[in-house]
């Protein structure tokens, strides 16, 4: 008994002891108790910026002061080229990785349960201060979004923590673009009330801010005859400094800076597809090689400048191929006013950051990352599910694009009828009838569980597929409407026209209820009517008498990763961008691969077939966009796809999301099994789906 007791004693004993090593050996913050926090006050400003950043972050997640002290330093924070190498030294850590690299940091838990954050220059130690606002718990967005800061009773990283990161792309940045509706009237009648139109100080600190959070490092101010200029506006260049923040201009001056050799810039059409990918000479260019990418757009054929309904797989489909083709140097983008293009920013920059996180992480988990960030991680899953529904029946067809009305086009200024059969908008407007129906649920529950998260998602998931969903409803309704069709079966004609007059006023309900948000705080920032175009306006009353027309019948279709077999060329491994295209599953095909789909119809017809072949309506990467197919081994075809930007085949391309290619392949064998071959003569064929017709 005693030696039994003994024993149970002394691996109690042993078992604390470990216990208590390994909790030692953890880097844990108790809430309600000071951090000791070491820092040089030689540090750069950009570095002392990101530290108030972090003592205010410690204070909403922990309660906790920041206590400057050397002695007993919890947190050892320095510039490993500058005036925290001899204090980092004292960690006994290793950061010679930091040797040589740009924007770089180490953020590791040492041997006696401290945390060192070493940056290889100052743009490092500030993100490496970043990344832990980032572990603590705070969303970049928390501010911009509304997004709840959730107070911790302890903050705790492992023993052995250590995260090395560096960014891909050196200079990360985005452009205020388009501004009249909605950024600059918010900040000059709002939240910085001015005489003049202008983005003030206090708007221009809250972007550097959000900039300084999201790790980017480059600012074109807004550029609209509305607005004040930047460089006139007082307070707002020196705030430039202190959040390390460059000032550039546009595609021309990237950066506004004294000898600067600029890169050669890689512009997508305004509808997210790059127009020129660089060539191997160029991306050995010194100056390097950047992009110019658009996630809102004003201009022909129609803007879109309302919501942030730019595809997020085709920004990572394209932005994946420019830098893989060495544009590197410098990344923009066009971001309109800010809100609501949250999502596309935050993968446009971590993007930017860690290209191959992304690429492994895949978009989709990104998206579901994002809103267990912002909004939760018990919301997470199904925010994500309903918002890349969102973004599949937005890239079909954008809201903006719903009138089929066109800017600067004589003939183009009434409404008209989409392309569309009966059937398909029936099945569109039951889509988004569900959506809605899920997201008005979830939204429920949101507020019903959690109600400090409620602002940030109705910003970031309820307002988006609501208003998309009455936009939807207003056109298509219209539509059926003007045919002297009914929506539902109970409907008579004059009721769809007021389901469609109805959704018009419910959009303007719910961008009411987004800028009255937090008393007022983002009145003036959401536009349901931009530049004021017919697309916002209630649908006019008109009777047609020619029918919708019907849909042609297909003998079998495919989408790009439907294939039955695949040919490589090279070392390249074929895998669909899941959530890109029409489809949602297009398939990159890379120069001299091949994809074969099968089928079996005994009614093609003798002679000829017609094949639908649809297209990411992307540029080419070389000089050509070219292709072949082959039905039942029969000779190749060639067929070409390039489509000048501003011409009528790339506008009627960007509205509806493919391009398309008609092929008619003899047929040597109407009955039975048939075999299509599509082979990549060029790289950047994106086969999105293929239809075949008798």
């Amino acid at each position: 008994m005693h030696r039994r007791s003994f024993l149970k004693t002394t691996l109690t004993f042993v078992l604390a002891m470990i216990a208590l090593t390994m909790q030692a050996s953890a880097f844990v913050l108790p809430a309600q108790r000071p951090v000791a926090l070491f820092m040089s006050d030689r540090e750069a400003s950009v570095v002392q910026t990101a530290l108030g950043l972090l003592q205010s972050d410690f204070q909403r997640v922990l309660s906790a002061e920041v206590k400057r002290t050397d002695a007993k330093a919890q947190v050892i924070i320095g510039t490993w080229s500058g005036a925290g190498r001899e204090r980092l030294a004292k960690t006994g850590l290793d950061f010679s990785w930091l040797e040589g690299q740009a924007q770089a940091f180490i953020l590791q838990v040492t041997a006696d349960g401290h945390l060192a954050i070493a940056g290889s220059d100052a743009y490092g130690t500030a993100y490496g201060i970043i990344e832990l606002t980032r572990l603590l718990g705070v969303s970049p967005w928390e501010w911009w979004a509304d997004v709840e800061v959730e107070p911790k009773d302890e903050f705790r990283l492992e023993d052995g923590f250590m995260t090395a990161q560096a960014p891909n792309v050196s200079y990360r940045g985005i452009f205020i673009g388009d501004e009249d509706w909605g950024l600059m009237p918010w900040s000059a009648t709002n939240y910085e009330p001015s005489s003049v139109g202008q983005i003030g100080p206090k708007t221009t600190q809250r972007i550097f801010e959000l900039m300084l959070r999201l790790r980017a490092n480059l600012y074109w101010p807004p550029a609209r005859a509305c607005t004040r200029p930047f460089a006139l506006t007082d307070g707002c260049r020196e705030l430039a400094a202190k959040y390390g923040i460059v000032i550039g201009k546009d595609a021309q001056e990237p950066i506004s800076i004294t000898g600067f050799q600029a890169p050669l810039m890689c512009e997508d059409d305004g509808f997210g597809y790059i127009t020129h990918f660089p060539t191997a000479a160029e991306g050995a260019l010194p100056q390097g090689c950047g992009v110019y990418y658009h996630a809102s757009y004003l201009g022909t054929p129609h803007d879109y400048l309302w919501l942030g309904t730019a595809s997020p797989f085709l920004m990572y489909q394209q932005l994946y191929e420019a830098y893989y083709h060495g544009a590197a140097r410098l990344w923009v983008l066009n971001v309109g006013d800010i809100k609501p293009l949250e999502y596309q920013i935050s993968l446009f920059m971590d993007m930017a950051w860690d290209i191959e996180r992304v690429h492994q992480l895949t978009v989709g988990t990104h998206l579901e990352e994002f809103y267990a960030q912002n909004i939760g991680r018990d919301v997470a899953r199904l925010s994500s599910i309903y918002m890349k529904e969102y973004f599949h029946l937005s890239f079909q067809r954008k809201p903006e694009h719903l009138a089929c009305t066109r800017l600067d086009d004589a003939d183009w200024v009434q409404v008209r009828d989409l392309p569309w059969s009966e059937k398909r908008i029936r099945h569109r407007l039951g889509r988004y009838d569900l959506m809605q129906r899920n997201v008005r649920w979830l939204a429920d529950s949101v507020r019903r569980t959690h109600p400090h998260r409620a602002d940030a998602f109705f910003q970031l998931v309820e307002y988006p597929v609501m208003v998309t969903a009455a936009q939807n409803e207003k056109y298509l309704c219209a539509q059926l409407a003007r045919h002297g069709l009914t929506y539902l079966s109970r409907d008579n004609v004059d009721s769809t026209w007021m389901r469609s007059d109805m959704a018009h006023n419910r959009v303007q309900e719910l961008t009411i209820r987004y800028n009255e948000q937090r008393g007022g705080k983002w009145r003036g920032i959401m536009s349901s009517n931009p530049r004021g175009l017919t697309v916002f306006q209630p649908v006019p009353h008109v009777l047609l008498t020619e029918p919708i027309p019907e849909d042609e019948p297909a003998v079998a279709d495919f989408n790009g990763a439907s294939y039955a077999a695949a040919t490589f060329s090279g070392s390249d491994i074929l895998s669909p961008v899941l959530g890109l295209g029409a489809s949602i599953r297009a398939m990159p095909l890379p120069c001299g691969h091949s994809l074969t789909y099968n089928f079996k119809h005994n009614y093609l017809r003798q002679r000829f077939s017609v094949i639908e072949i649809r297209l990411l309506p992307t540029h080419p990467i070389d000089e050509h966009q070219r292709f072949t197919i082959s039905l039942d081994g029969s000779q190749p075809l060639t067929y070409s796809y390039d489509s000048a930007v501003q011409s009528e085949e790339w506008k009627l391309n960007v509205l509806r999301g493919y391009a398309v290619v008609i092929a008619r392949p003899q047929v040597f064998q109407p009955t039975g099994e048939h075999s299509l071959v599509i082979t990549a003569l060029d790289d950047g064929v994106v086969i999105d789906e293929v239809i075949i017709r008798k």
